[in-house]
Order: C-alpha cells, then sequence, then structure tokens
C-alpha cells in the first residue's frame, strides 16, 4: 500500500530526481511549482518501485499527478487503483499536460470532464525570443528597454548568491506592501516566495537581480530542466520605467545556453493584467493542462 509524505525543505530534493523523467514542459513537475504551493494543494508524495507519485487537493478533491520515473508506469497505476479502492476515493488526475493524455485515456481508459481551464495553461517561450526581443513584434518591449538603458545606464545585473538574497527579500517585502494585490492567490504566491528565497542555494535554483544605484528594483528566480528554463518569481518596481521589460531580458540572458531552447513563464490564473503581459512577450505556445478520471476495472 503506498505511503505518502508531506512535501518539506529536507524531502524536496529527493523527490526533483524524478523530473528529468517528465515529458513535458509545463511547469508544475518543478523544485518552484511544488515547494511554493505544497501548503495551497496540500501536496505529499510517495515514490513506489522507482516513480515517484504526488496527491495534491485540486478543486477540493483529493487528485494524483501522472506518475513519472524510470519504473513501470502500468504498475504505478495499479498501484494508485489499489491505494483509492482502499480509501474510497476516485481516481482523479489533474494538470496533466496534452503528451500525457493519450496514454491515460487510450490505456486506462480515462474520460476528460471539459475543456482545460485556461486560468491554468502555461506560458511558453522560445529562449531566444526573451533573451533577444527581436523583430518588429518585440518592438515595444525595446522601446521600454531602450529607455530605462538612457534613465540607468549604470544600471547592475546580479545572480542571487547566499551573501546577497537578505537584501533581495527584502526587496520582496517592500514591493509586497508598494504594490502587492489583494487576490487570495497573489497572497499564497508572496508567502511561497518568501518561503523559498532562503533555500535557493540548497535547491539550486537560479536567480538574479537588477541593482540601480545601490537600490534593487527588479528580481527573478528560476528553475532549469532539461530543456527549459521556468521562471517560478519575477517581481519589479513599477516606477523604474522598464524594470520588468529588462528583468525578462536579463534573466533569459544569463541562463539561457545552447541546451536551453524555451522558457515557461507559468500562467495567468485568470489575473487580467498577467495575461496581458504575458501574451505581449509572444508565447510560441500555451500548455493546457487536463483533469482526467480513471476508472478501476
Amino acid at each position: 500500500m503506498l505511503s505518502f509524505e508531506k512535501i518539506n525543505a529536507d524531502n524536496m530534493m529527493q523527490t526533483a530526481q524524478f523530473y528529468n523523467y517528465k515529458i513535458s514542459r509545463t511547469s508544475d513537475y518543478t523544485v518552484g511549482g511544488i515547494y511554493m504551493w505544497r501548503d495551497f494543494y496540500d501536496t505529499s508524495f510517495a515514490i513506489y518501485e522507482d516513480m515517484i507519485l504526488y496527491k495534491v487537493k485540486f478543486l477540493d478533491r483529493t487528485s494524483f499527478t501522472y506518475p513519472i520515473g524510470s519504473g513501470s508506469f502500468a504498475k504505478a497505476m495499479e498501484a494508485l487503483k489499489e491505494y483509492c479502492k482502499s480509501n474510497d476515493l476516485p481516481l482523479w488526475f489533474c494538470t496533466v499536460p496534452e503528451e500525457v493524455i493519450p496514454i491515460l485515456i487510450n490505456e486506462f481508459h480515462g474520460t476528460i470532464p471539459g475543456t482545460p481551464p485556461r486560468d491554468w495553461a502555461d506560458y511558453l517561450y522560445r529562449a531566444e525570443d526573451l533573451a533577444q526581443m527581436a523583430g518588429r513584434r518585440y518592438s515595444g518591449q525595446r522601446n521600454h528597454i531602450n529607455k530605462f538603458l538612457r534613465l540607468y545606464p549604470n544600471y547592475q545585473y546580479h545572480e542571487i548568491t547566499p551573501d546577497n538574497v537578505n537584501r533581495v527579500i527584502d526587496f520582496l517585502k517592500d514591493y509586497q506592501i508598494k504594490f502587492g494585490k489583494e487576490a487570495s492567490l497573489a497572497q499564497k504566491e508572496f508567502k511561497g516566495a518568501l518561503e523559498i528565497m532562503p533555500l535557493l542555494d540548497k535547491f539550486k535554483l537560479p536567480g538574479g537581480f537588477i541593482e540601480v544605484d545601490g537600490e534593487i528594483i527588479a528580481m527573478s528566480v528560476g528553475e532549469i530542466i532539461k530543456d527549459t528554463l521556468y521562471c517560478h518569481i519575477e517581481k519589479a518596481n513599477r516606477n523604474y520605467e522598464g524594470a520588468y521589460q529588462m528583468i525578462v531580458r536579463e534573466f533569459a540572458r544569463h541562463n539561457v545556453t545552447e541546451e536551453v531552447k524555451y522558457i515557461n513563464r507559468e500562467e495567468d490564473v485568470g489575473d487580467e493584467g498577467l495575461r496581458k503581459s504575458k501574451l505581449s512577450y509572444h508565447p510560441t505556445k500555451l500548455l493546457d493542462k487536463y483533469c482526467v478520471l480513471i476508472p478501476y476495472n
């Protein structure tokens, strides 16, 4: 019988070793995504024959994420079926990427109740696009960047390290006072950001910030898995025109390598301002995520 354990700072990296087996570029199998939202989704995990299984609360019901690892997908599914039977639970999967849908439907007779929620689709970009901002499509972003460069020619970009992370945490707290949103999800994101910042070194997450005259005015934290850079946190002082465009570009430039082909800037969760902003950077694709119900027999 499966036994699930709550996610915490000490066991997070034990589960992260499985993420290289994921077959999609969605943000749900990432250290940042799992850890920052572990309380919101009541996340726990079990490792079964070299497969990682997550149990969460999603849409007010117990759900699971699709199994990944070097073991047998079919055996992991059977273990989940047995667990759900024993606990009188329907076998729901959540945040299922389109790459896994054929497996769950054709091999396990899953059904999809309706269309995937638009609010939870990830925004996927070509890494080169955000690092270079080239071409007519990005003329608006370049205008903001050029104005920033004229106003603040002595700006500096720094990587976040254990020596300066407390300064970045102070920036986040100040940002929340000046620009923070009252929406419940925004408040939970801020809480998750403060919790993960002291753990960036432990979790091996890259981060960077922009400084003007000794003051931090923008920051970003992400994660690289296979060919994708994930952006988990991104904040900028709006009083510095072009600060957001600059941190998007600089974070990409300092973390994109020959191996990194895409950048996932995650969901807009239905926030119209976020949606407008994320669309303005011209995603190459929106990564839909589905809920799938699997019968026991």
